[in-house]
């Protein structure tokens, strides 16, 4: 294949009609909403949220959703291989594994996987998305696990006016993007189609990325007392791996790497496909009497190859269910229900690359079932009062089998363990005036471990291969904040303090992940916005202490989570149809990954400016440049015990945006 190919699309629509008979009489008084959408910001929600609507994302030249995160929600992002698609997201100052503890939702259903590996941003295409919601702090007792330091809900399109839009781009290190997206009604179904093929070399040596994605949406009114809705996803993805460099290699070329140094890149990369099925019936209204049933599938099967001796297939098939029943009244409104989740792994390793002599096998579930309840209500004028509370029972079960050492107990086993779990939340907003709000609200958390921190199947040997005395990180969370909007101005003021008892992390020193120490996080974040005329400009700045509070580590900081964080942004229409807009973001220092006794060499701050420039001709037609990094800043994101990850220098993007 030849991948600076010209960019292509190959563009299809899949009618659906049909519907399932339902008699009027079996449904009395029972009225749907049809637009309803899937958010999960109560409309008086006592916290920090960011909105991202589907105008300013149609406008940002994004390659991915991460980017967009990033550039215009103000998230710190990650990355050990420099391409943004495979970065990890970081809220409220979790550093390792962070994918574990910020709960990322698709219509409000979790994407995350049980494992530790991230979320692939490229696998739910921006061509699919119209809005992302993104609560700051915890969350647990209204979404459960992996919520210990926010949500990021991205509510994607669901069918309805027609319209038609097909975004083409290439750029350096032959970038090339192609997005097609449909939506449209016929005879009462509403359908959304969307297509994307999403490839670069990567700025550096293996680092490859490419993935093609398709989904489709569905949706009707039944007999106008109910609805029905289901969507089916596919994609398919590869990412090559460009490994780590000393200190020297980092400063004199860090776009090299050293398996391609090695000649072994062949041997490090990882290819995957995903199919997803997802459906909901909505019978009443929301805001009154409703009642849901959505249902998920998804199956992940994934190729590793991580060098000799080291190649894996995954299989990951994820089953989930969520009845929930909500009424409403005039100054109140009540949700209740259950969520269930059954995770299926099946590992088998190889010692080549063709897949040839199988090594290992291991079989893993996670089942994990919770109720939940909450519920708004005013007491008194322009106070308004949020509670929710959760009841969480999860159950692991892993058997591994070595085949070259089966009587070793370290590499065989068959074990299980459970755990109950509870969380609850209360709030309190006051609004005053429509401009003013503020709010304080107290969390008690929790997150589970992930099913490779308690055990041994990855191909990576543990001390103890089972690890049933793990539990899960438990805390608190309290938060005061503000916010103002005076004409054209935006303020934004919140503090937040969270104590996590029994935080997990890898020790090294025991080659095994323990509940370490407990932990303090102790913050503000403080935003302006500004929108007048040809002017637009907003501002996000995040002060925070992450440290450890018991053990041999009291006093001493959590490594790679940096003290500051600000993201900028300004943008200027200085004439109609033309934009212009700069972006820049600076992280502080952190201690190096594995830094427990803060005496190593930090991971620098590091600042990074993107420039865009975007130009309508007529209403509908767009074409934008991007260039990201604009100064070519030399930085790494990730740095653990003396070895460095190197982020992307300078790239080009030229792109152009077709609505009909």
């Amino acid at each position: 294949m030849n991948p600076c190919r010209s960019i292509h699309a190959c563009i299809g629509v899949l009618l659906l009609g049909g519907a399932l008979p339902l008699r009027a009489e079996e449904l009395k008084e029972i009225i749907v909403e049809a637009d309803a959408e899937e958010t999960v910001v109560p409309p008086h929600f006592a916290g920090s949220t960011t909105v991202i609507e589907g105008k300013t994302i149609a406008e940002s030249g994004a390659r991915s959703v991460a980017e967009l995160l990033a550039t215009r929600g103000g998230v710190r992002l990650s990355s050990s291989s420099g391409n943004s698609s495979g970065s990890a997201v970081h809220l409220r100052g979790f550093g390792e594994n962070s994918s574990s503890r910020v709960l990322v939702l698709v219509d409000g259903r979790p994407l995350n996987r049980p494992d530790m590996g991230g979320v692939s941003w490229l696998e739910v295409p921006l061509a699919r998305i119209e809005r992302v919601e993104i609560l700051r702090g915890s969350q647990t007792a209204r979404f459960g696990d992996n919520a210990a330091g926010g949500v990021i809900n991205l509510v994607t399109k669901e069918g309805g006016k027609r319209s038609t839009v097909i975004e083409a781009a290439g750029g350096s290190d032959c970038y090339t993007l192609a997005r097609l997206s449909y939506q449209d009604t016929f005879a009462g179904k509403r359908i959304a189609l969307d297509l994307e093929r999403n490839y670069t070399d990567g700025w550096r040596q293996n680092a490859e990325s490419e993935l093609e994605s398709a989904a489709l949406r569905w949706s009707r009114d039944l007999e106008s007392r109910a609805e029905l809705e289901f969507g089916v996803s596919w994609a398919n993805e590869r990412n090559g791996f460009p490994g780590p460099l000393s200190k020297e290699q980092y400063l004199l070329s860090p776009r090299e790497s050293i398996y391609e140094l090695a000649g072994v890149a062949d041997q490090y990369f990882s290819e995957q496909s995903r199919w997803g099925f997802d459906g909901n019936l909505i019978l009443g209204k929301k805001g009154e009497l409703a009642f849901e049933m959505p249902i998920a599938f998804t199956r992940r099967d994934q190729e590793w190859n991580f060098g000799a001796g080291m190649h894996a297939d995954n299989l990951l098939q994820t089953f989930s269910a969520a009845p929930r029943l909500g009424a409403a009244g005039e100054r109140w409104e009540l949700e209740a229900g259950l969520q269930y989740r059954r995770d299926s792994l099946d590992v088998s390793q190889f010692a080549e690359i063709q897949r040839v002599n199988r090594t290992a096998q291991a079989e893993l579930g996670r089942e994990t079932l919770g109720v939940f309840a909450s519920g708004e209500w005013e007491p008194w004028k322009n106070w308004h009062l949020g509670v929710s509370a959760r009841w969480e029972t999860t159950q692991v079960d892993a058997s591994a089998r070595n085949f070259a050492s089966p009587a070793n107990p370290n590499l065989n086993f068959d074990r299980e363990n459970d755990e109950a779990n509870r969380a609850w939340q209360i709030g309190l907003r006051w609004e005053p005036r429509e401009d003013l709000s503020s709010w304080v609200r107290y969390d008690r958390l929790y997150r589970l471990p992930s099913t490779d921190e308690i055990a041994s199947y990855q191909g990576y040997p543990l001390t103890r291969p089972f690890n049933d005395q793990l539990r899960a990180e438990t805390g608190h969370n309290l938060e005061l904040g503000s916010e103002w909007s005076p004409g054209d101005w935006r303020f934004r003021l919140n503090g937040f303090a969270q104590w996590l008892e029994g935080e997990i992390a890898f020790d090294y020193l025991q080659n095994l992940n323990v509940n370490l120490a407990d932990t303090r996080r102790l913050g503000v974040e403080s935003s302006i916005g500004y929108s007048r005329g040809i002017w637009e400009a907003d501002l996000h700045y995040t002060n925070l202490i992450a440290e450890y509070e018991g053990g041999v580590y009291a006093g001493k900081q959590v490594y790679l989570v940096p003290r500051h964080e600000l993201t900028a942004r300004l943008a200027c229409r200085p004439v109609e149809k033309v934009m212009i807009q700069g972006e820049y973001q600076y992280i502080g220092d952190a201690f190096e990954g594995n830094d427990f006794q803060n005496t190593r060499e930090k991971l620098p701050s590091y600042g990074v400016a993107n420039l865009l420039l975007r130009y309508e001709p007529k209403p509908g037609l767009s074409v934008y440049l991007r260039v990201n990094n604009l100064l070519d800043e030399h930085y790494a994101t990730v740095k653990y015990s003396g070895v460095w990850y190197p982020a992307s220098g300078r790239q080009f993007q030229l792109g152009i945006r077709r609505e009909l």
